[in-house]
C-alpha cells in the first residue's frame, strides 16, 4: 500500500546526559507502537545530536512535499525545550530561532515532547509558536518497563523500554523516590495544550510602572550591587545594558561612564527610562525587537544583563555581544534562577534570609512595592510566559561558552538562588562554536 505525504518523525539523542541507549530503546518502541497505528504513514526514526542537523532534516521535508502527522521528541530538555550536543557544551534552540523555523506541520499535526519538564513552559510555547496542538510532562522523567505504571527498568533489561512523568527524588525529595518505586504515586499523563485564541503579552509593558517603583535605586539590591561594583573597570568606560527596565543602573554609574546606552524589549520601560534620565546626556535608551544589538563592531568596552538574563535567547544574543564588545572587552551577568536548598547550603540561605529581613528593615519603602508587583495578576502573567531558568542550565550554558570562567552564586532561598558571571577578557574565537546557526 502507497505510503501518504503525512510523515511520523521521531527524534531522540544519546549524547547530551546518561542514559543514551535508553533513549535509543523507547524511541524504537515508540516506532514499533505508531507503526501498529499508522499504517499508511511512514515514520523516521532518528537520533539527531545537533541543531544544525534538526534543521536540515526540517528543510529536506519541505523541499520533498512532506508534511509532519506527528513530531514526537525523546531525550532530555531544559525548561526551554530539548536540548542536543554534550552537557559539556550543551545545544538548544532559542525562542527566537524556533520562531524562525518553519516546521510542515500537517493541517492535524501534533508535537509529543517525551522530556523533562517540558510542559511547564516549552510545550505550550511549542503550541502557539507552530499553532497546533502539543504535549509535555510537568515533572521530570523515568524509564519503566511498563507503559501503564512505573516499573524499575536496570540497564542490563531488555525488550519494549517507555519514557514516562512521575514524581520521584528530584521533585519530592526522598518521599517521592520511596512513592514512584512503592507504586504509591502515580505516573503522569501527558498535558496537552492548544494555541491560545489571542496573542498573549509577555513583555513588562503592563507592569512598567509597578516594576519602577520597586527599582527606584537598584542599590536595594545590595549583594547584586556590591559584586557588580567590584567586577567593572575602575576607569571611564562605555557599556551597554541589555533589558535596561526602568534605567536606574546605567543613572547610578553615569559619572563613570563615557556613554551608556540601555535596550529593553519594554516600551513602556525605554520611556519611562529615557524621562528620568533625560538630563544625563551620556546616557540614552533604546528599543529592541528582538536578539540584534543596533551598535558597530568592537564599540563597547563592557555589556551587562542585570535580572533579564533568563529573558533574553542565548545563542543570538551572546553573538551578538561578542560582535559589539571590543576586543578585552566583557560580558557581566547577575540573574535569579530555580534550584531547591541543598542540605550543605543552609547555612548560606540562613545568611541571605538575615540579610533580606535587615534589608527590607532599612528599606521599608521597597517592600510595599515590592509586594504589589509581586501580589499583582499581570506580573503573575508575565512570569508565567517567561519563566526562571534552572540553576544547571544557566551554568552549563555560561561555562560552557566561557571555557576555564565560572558561576558564582550571590545568594540563596529555598527554591531559587542569584548568580552572578564575569565572562573574563573577550576576543573574537573565545565563544565556544555552535552548529547553528
Amino acid at each position: 500500500m502507497k505510503k501518504n505525504n503525512a510523515i511520523l518523525w521521531i527524534v531522540y539523542t544519546t549524547k547530551y546526559r546518561q542514559g543514551g541507549e535508553a533513549l535509543s530503546r523507547v524511541a524504537r518502541t515508540l516506532a514499533k507502537e505508531k507503526s501498529h497505528q499508522f499504517r499508511n504513514n511512514e515514520i523516521i526514526c532518528q537520533a539527531i545530536e545537533d541543531k544544525k542537523t534538526f534543521v536540515e532534516m526540517v528543510d529536506r521535508f519541505t523541499k520533498n512535499g512532506k508534511s509532519i502527522l506527528e513530531f514526537h521528541f525523546v531525550g532530555h530538555a531544559g525548561m526551554y525545550g530539548p536540548m542536543f550536543g554534550r552537557t559539556d557544551l550543551p545545544e538548544q534552540f532559542s525562542p527566537f530561532e524556533w520562531r524562525q523555523l518553519e516546521i510542515p506541520f500537517s493541517e492535524k499535526g501534533r508535537a509529543y515532547f517525551h522530556a523533562c519538564r517540558s510542559a511547564r513552559w516549552f510545550a505550550p510555547f511549542f503550541s502557539r509558536t507552530f499553532n497546533i496542538q502539543s504535549f509535555g510532562y510537568h515533572w521530570y522523567t523515568s524509564f519503566s518497563k511498563s507503559p501503564d505504571a512505573f516499573v524499575y527498568a536496570s540497564r542490563w533489561s531488555y525488550g519494549d523500554l517507555y519514557l514516562m512523568g512521575c514524581p520521584g527524588k528530584k521533585s519530592h525529595g526522598w518521599v517521592g523516590s520511596i512513592g514512584k518505586h512503592s507504586g504509591l504515586l502515580r505516573h503522569e499523563e501527558m498535558k496537552s495544550f492548544l494555541p491560545p485564541n489571542e496573542e498573549s503579552d509577555g513583555s513588562y509593558d503592563s507592569v512598567a510602572d509597578l516594576y519602577d517603583k520597586v527599582f527606584e535605586d537598584i542599590k536595594v539590591r545590595k549583594d547584586e550591587w556590591k559584586w557588580l561594583k567590584k567586577h567593572l573597570p575602575k576607569k571611564t568606560f562605555s557599556m551597554v545594558d541589555i533589558g535596561s527596565g526602568n534605567g536606574s543602573m546605567l543613572r547610578e554609574l553615569s559619572p563613570f561612564l563615557s556613554k551608556g546606552v540601555g535596550v529593553d524589549l519594554s516600551k513602556s520601560m525605554v520611556d519611562i527610562a529615557s524621562r528620568k534620565s533625560a538630563d544625563m546626556a551620556q546616557i540614552s535608551f533604546e528599543k529592541i525587537d528582538g536578539p540584534l544589538l543596533p551598535f558597530d563592531d568592537n564599540s563597547v568596552d563592557i555589556v551587562t544583563s542585570f535580572l533579564s538574563f533568563r529573558y533574553l535567547d542565548w545563542d543570538p544574543i551572546m553573538k551578538e555581544i561578542v560582535r559589539i564588545l571590543k576586543p578585552g572587552g566583557k560580558f557581566l551577568m547577575i540573574d535569579m534562577v530555580t534550584a531547591p536548598v541543598s542540605l550543605r547550603e543552609f547555612p548560606a540561605l540562613f545568611r541571605s534570609k538575615a540579610q533580606q529581613m535587615w534589608q527590607h528593615r532599612n528599606n521599608p519603602e521597597w517592600k510595599a512595592p515590592l509586594l504589589a508587583l509581586s501580589k499583582d495578576a499581570r506580573w503573575a502573567r508575565m512570569l508565567k510566559l517567561n519563566p526562571i531558568r534552572s540553576d544547571h542550565e544557566m551554568r552549563w550554558y555560561l561555562e560552557s561558552r566561557f571555557k576555564g570562567r565560572r558561576v558564582e552564586m550571590l545568594n540563596v532561598g529555598w527554591q531559587n538562588r542569584v548568580l552572578a558571571f564575569d565572562s573574563g577578557p573577550i576576543f573574537d574565537d573565545y565563544i565556544a562554536p555552535q552548529s547553528y546557526p
